[in-house]
């Protein structure tokens, strides 16, 4: 019940952060312009991320006074994307001058949240991978330095990245709730409630054209660093209650940014250009190009995203190995990425 109370007070701070904050963006000019890679219609608030930031803030802090929870370095770790986040909404900062920052998210969520990674399972049919030492280190640094700009990459489109992490974090969440880890329900439960709050502005509607606004940097990088810590919560050995799912389950149910991620590296590299550089080859991208409308293209995903983490589910409570999970969500993903 805590928990629950503490996602809709997430949802409605939220959803009202937005309403107030909308006169100081413009004051401020974090307003997203159509041109070049951005072909939105209209000029449209940067203030989602923040919004949501102020909303999981309040609920983690209601969820910690009802259940002692330890909240700080991962409030600690929001708030730090969400500032640079913001800066880089408005001043388009180097990637060079983010990626230390997503490190040192990383590093503080290693130390001070006991985010580690430190086993892999048996992904590769060859034993159980194991980290000890400073790999541990490399490992995580390199694991949510991912997630983080896994869903930076995969916001471009209205809805597309607010209803992924939505139901990563609901799938997690469930899986927190099946095991017993309510400390961790609790953490999904204000996440998914503060991504509804923005969602009501945010998902392509005629409705809510009116309010409409984007999450940016500070919204994305926000929710990559939570699904990451929830991953590495639900999936490592003494991060948590005890691990819920294979490390490998979590891929599948991060697998829409995951395959986003990989495909974009490998086309700029391919392309020899630095994987750091934007471009319009992005999936939404892509979809629009092919024909659908925003709003098609947005059902299209979120039924790819759900699919994507049920599949990784019902294969681990069917048995099947990480291996052979990892083998099928490879041919999936190349089945998809292959014929662009």
């Amino acid at each position: 019940m805590s928990a629950l109370w503490s996602a809709g007070l997430g949802c409605l701070v939220t959803a009202i952060a937005i309403v107030v904050l909308r006169p100081l963006a413009v004051t401020l000019d974090f307003i997203d312009r159509p041109g070049g890679r951005k072909t939105h219609h209209g000029e449209v608030p940067v203030i989602g991320g923040l919004a949501m930031f102020i909303g999981v803030v309040v609920g983690l802090g209601v969820l910690l006074h009802e259940s002692n929870t330890q909240v700080g370095p991962l409030n600690a770790a929001f708030g730090l994307l969400v500032v640079v986040g913001m800066f880089d909404d408005r001043f388009s900062l180097s990637p060079w001058i983010r990626l230390p920052v997503h490190a040192a998210v990383a590093l503080l969520l290693v130390e001070a949240a006991g985010c580690r990674v430190t086993t892999l399972g048996d992904a590769f049919a060859l034993g159980a991978i194991h980290f000890t030492g400073v790999w541990i280190y490399v490992a995580s640094i390199v694991l949510i330095a991912a997630a983080i700009n896994a869903f930076n990459m995969l916001d471009g489109m209205d809805g597309l990245a607010g209803t992924t992490a939505g139901v990563v974090i609901a799938a997690l969440g469930w899986v927190a709730w099946r095991d017993g880890d309510f400390e961790a329900l609790g953490i999904c439960a204000v996440l998914f409630g503060a991504i509804c709050g923005f969602l009501m502005y945010n998902v392509p509607l005629a409705r809510n054209r009116p309010m409409r606004c984007f999450m940016g940097d500070a919204g994305s990088t926000l929710l990559g660093v939570a699904v990451a810590w929830t991953m590495v919560r639900l999936t490592q050995p003494g991060a948590g209650a005890h691990p819920g799912i294979s490390p490998v389950t979590a891929l599948w149910i991060g697998g829409l940014p995951l395959f986003e991620l990989l495909w974009s590296f490998l086309r700029r590299v391919g392309h020899g250009r630095s994987p750091l550089r934007p471009d319009t080859e992005h999936f939404h991208h892509l979809v629009i190009r092919a024909g659908f409308s925003v709003r098609a293209a947005f059902v299209l995903f979120f039924v790819v995203a759900i699919v994507l983490a049920f599949t990784g589910l019902a294969l681990e409570s069917a048995g099947v190995s990480s291996s052979t999970a990892l083998l099928i969500l490879a041919l999936t993903g190349t089945t998809v990425v292959w014929p662009r």
